[in-house]
């Protein structure tokens, strides 16, 4: 971008050195004024052909503009489809998970909680059973505390000896 724009201001300084020498060089061999009417003639035609690349570009933008317009109507139709499809997919989706929880519920109220409080009433009634007929857990605790009683007792024995 550096080297355009000094590229662009070393053609521009040319250009003015040229225009002065040739000013100079009219003025001296006594032709400005037909220089003069060379350069607005020259002037008018840059100015008529620039009017006209203008009016080309504005041409062109609306035919853009159009052309633009009509490629966005299907585009919005496809799109307004697709969001109509993806509200619908929620909707299904939302009625979906509704009735699997209802399912989780009815089948946690229904089929689970009462096999979960049937098996822990079996259970427990065996463990009162055992207690009771002496095979239980009180049993193993005692005999648990007498070994370690039996186990003090020996290695205090060994520690003696």
């Amino acid at each position: 971008m550096k080297r355009a724009l000094r590229l662009a201001s070393i053609i521009g300084a040319i250009v003015l050195i040229v225009l002065i020498i040739g000013f100079i060089l009219a003025a001296i061999f006594n032709v400005l004024l037909d220089v003069l009417y060379i350069f607005l003639i020259i002037l008018a035609a840059f100015t008529v052909a620039a009017t006209v690349f203008l009016i080309y570009s504005v041409l062109l933008l609306i035919q853009t503009i159009t052309t633009v317009r009509d490629e966005m109507k299907p585009l919005l139709s496809s799109v307004n489809q697709t969001v109509d499809y993806v509200k619908d997919t929620a909707k299904t989706a939302g009625q979906t998970a509704t009735t699997i929880s209802s399912t989780a519920q009815l089948t946690s109220e229904f089929a689970l909680g009462p096999t979960i409080r049937t098996a822990s009433a079996i259970l427990a009634g065996q463990h009162m059973f055992r207690v009771f007929l002496g095979k239980g857990q009180t049993r193993s605790r005692a005999e648990e505390r007498r070994k370690q009683q039996l186990e003090a007792m020996q290695a205090s024995a060994r520690g003696g000896d």
